[in-house]
């Protein structure tokens, strides 16, 4: 064997170790299940997490959004789609595995104030600062002025009663999914993205 060849083959060889090291994905810090949300929320903020729930709600226009609840009514988050994505209405009930950021929104006495603000000058259109929490009948709500001043109101009661001087609303930027639906014959069996 010549030392040319020879020289070749180490080469090769020694790039199989580089290539399967740069294949390798790392897994998200955390993986928990929506019922574990509220006691870990603050500390996963702005960071890559993986959640388990069931699909309650997509929303019906432009499937941008959707709606994961763990065991309790109190267990329910919004799952905002991420680029190039979209969430399809058909998966409603099937378990749902979300990796993705984790964000907070504060609601405040001035965010109120901001949305009801954007309320009465848009008469009827969808307000940039409302908050969607994909609640049974929302769609047929919307752009509703008198229920939008009644949620505001709601909100600031709920601050007030809460004892401090704002709310939190977890969402998730959905970075990828796996939908687990139930077996059933004229359905897919998973849907990865």
């Amino acid at each position: 064997m010549t030392i040319k060849r020879m020289t070749f083959i180490v080469a090769v060889l020694a790039l199989f170790p580089g290539c399967s090291n740069q294949k390798k994905q790392e897994r998200p810090a955390i993986t928990f299940e929506l019922s574990q949300l509220e006691e870990m929320a603050t500390q996963y903020v702005g960071k890559e997490i993986v959640l388990k729930g069931t699909i309650d709600h997509v929303c019906k226009h432009g499937g941008a959004r959707m709606f994961l609840v763990g065991n309790t009514p109190g267990e329910r988050i919004r799952i905002d789609a991420g680029e190039n994505m979209k969430f399809d209405p058909a998966w409603e009930g099937n378990t749902a595995y979300i990796t993705g950021i984790l964000e907070e929104l504060k609601i405040d006495s001035t965010y109120l104030d901001k949305w009801e603000q954007e309320v009465r000058a848009k008469k009827g259109r969808e307000a940039a600062s409302k908050i969607h929490t994909g609640e049974q009948g929302h769609e047929e709500a919307e752009n509703n002025i008198e229920n939008e001043l009644q949620q505001i109101a709601d909100y600031r009661t709920a601050i007030y009663d809460s004892g401090k001087d704002y709310l939190s609303f977890y969402s998730v930027k959905c970075l990828k999914y796996q939908i687990v639906e139930e077996y059933d014959s004229n359905k897919k069996k998973d849907s990865v993205n």
